[in-house]
């Protein structure tokens, strides 16, 4: 007996109770018109965001849901949809706006598609709120303008899609006639051929990076000169598709500055290599003269002798002057080796070393932990301050007291003394080269406070005067001093 042959069962579609309990159940609102423009049928979603009660809009004109400046117009759009159904976006590239119960405008975006019901043809219109994207969108737009960088978004295709006004007018442009452009526009010739390729390699990469790393790059100005620029690239969501955000920063004046300094290094470099190999030299042989002139004379008059020893204390300046000279130079770099320092013990070590003279005292107050500095150049600006302060004192007896605390990420030092003070009209110029106090400044370069300040600075501190510091006496020297190992980005 041969079976009989299996017949697939029917499937069983939807009911009508079920699409009707899933149209209301949607998160989305949805509207069903006809031809005419009556609502047959609106979810529960749709009734609450216009703020309608329940089933009250059915029968209703279509065009109840909208502003009243569009009611009109929208008549004879609704009657060309019918005309030509097809599935799509309403107001496509426009913000679309709808009226609530009470009257209250706000944003929607609204697909339609078409439906043929045995009554005759119907349209199913969903709708979705905007509001909350569209306060963000515009928070955003507001936030990229006010920005004080320049900001550029970029399309897959490479178009300009928004550009701030800081990186339109940085390039001669204004905002709106950057929108659309395509990107090359604003590159010099010579880079286009490759950009293409390059965006493609980064668009699949997409990582948060600079652009162009290790050359210079430039950015076409509107009258055909180049920008030097530094760019930031990263890749964001934008109007529902993923773009590229770039921010541009115009380094013109860095450049420049840049370039004036190594000029001015270059040129302090040549001169301290003129004044080491070329003044020292005859500043010798000149002071071999001087002994010989003595060992020929040998009992000179007082005048002449004292003509000689002005001669050799002299060249002695020189000589200090020089080697002043040459220290400064070679603070223009940042020391690299980190030791543990401890400001206290380090003072004592420069004080045995360097003894006060007679009448002079010290008090140290330190409430600064060890931390890790470059010893060297921290330990000569301290020998320098407290040097400078006993060597502009004008009694024979003195205190000077020298703190540290700890001022969050810095070390603050103060080195204090009861002395003359520093004058209102030379506090502007004395941390500049060869400045002095005096003309007759007890054989100093003036370049001490200069090389002081150079070191702290180039290593990230900053340093200040105060004077008078009490009863019209005194100066404060204070500086803050990293506590914690610093360096730059293009290290190794």
């Amino acid at each position: 007996m041969t079976a009989a042959p299996a017949v697939a069962k029917p499937v069983a579609g939807p009911t009508p109770d079920l699409l009707a309990r899933a149209f209301h159940a949607a998160p989305n609102g949805f509207v069903l018109v006809d031809r005419q423009g009556t609502i047959v049928a609106a979810n529960t979603a749709l009734e609450a965001m216009f703020g309608h009660a329940p089933q009250s809009l059915v029968g209703q004109p279509l065009e109840t849901l909208l502003p009243g400046a569009v009611q009109e117009a929208h008549v004879g759009l609704r009657e060309a949809f019918f005309d030509r159904p097809e599935p799509r976006a309403m107001g496509a590239g426009r913000v679309l706006y709808a009226r609530r119960a009470d009257g209250h405008e706000f944003p929607v975006e609204i697909g339609l598609n078409p439906l043929l019901a045995p009554e005759g043809p119907l349209v199913l219109a969903s709708v979705v709120d905007i509001s909350e994207r569209l306060a963000l969108e515009w928070a955003f737009r507001g936030l990229f303008d006010a920005s004080p960088y320049g900001l550029l978004i970029v399309d897959d295709e490479g178009r300009i899609v928004m550009a701030n006004r800081v990186l339109a007018e940085s390039l001669g442009h204004l905002p709106a006639a950057l929108a659309g452009q395509p990107l090359q526009m604003l590159l010099p010739e010579r880079y286009r051929g490759a950009h293409a390729a390059l965006m493609a390699g980064y668009r699949q990469t997409g990582e948060a990076r600079m652009m162009g790393r290790g050359r210079d790059l430039t950015a076409l100005h509107a009258d055909g000169s180049e920008l030097p620029v530094e760019i930031g690239l990263s890749r964001v969501r934008w109007q529902r598709r993923a773009m590229t955000l770039a921010a541009v920063s115009d380094i013109s004046v860095r450049k420049r500055l840049e370039l004036e300094l190594r000029q001015a290094n270059a040129n302090l470099q040549e001169f301290t290599y003129v004044a080491s190999h070329d003044l020292r030299s005859p500043l010798r042989g000149i002071a071999d003269l001087v002994e010989w002139i003595n060992a020929d004379l040998a009992e000179p008059p007082p005048e002449v002798r004292r003509n000689l020893d002005r001669v050799s204390q002299r060249i002695v300046r020189m000589e200090r002057l020089i080697d002043d000279l040459l220290s400064y130079a070679r603070a223009g770099r940042a020391a690299t080796e980190f030791t543990p320092v401890d400001i206290g013990s380090l003072v004592r070590e420069i004080l045995e070393m360097q003894p006060l003279p007679a009448g002079f005292e010290v008090t140290l107050s330190m409430k600064a932990a060890p931390f890790l500095a470059t010893r060297t150049p921290l330990e000569t600006v301290l020998r320098n301050l407290l040097s400078n302060a006993v060597k502009h004192h004008d009694r024979s007896a003195a205190h000077l007291r020298v703190t540290a605390v700890e001022d969050d990420s810095y070390c603050e030092v103060c080195v204090i003394d009861d002395g003359p003070g520093v004058p209102e009209s030379a506090k502007d110029r004395i941390f500049q080269l060869f400045q002095t106090l005096t003309a007759r400044e007890r054989g100093g370069s003036g370049i001490g406070l200069a090389l002081t300040k150079r070191l702290v600075e180039v290593h990230g501190g900053r340093i200040e005067l105060r004077s008078p510091v009490a009863e019209g006496r005194g100066a404060c020297f204070r500086f803050w001093w990293p506590r914690f190992p610093r360096r730059t980005s293009d290290e190794p």
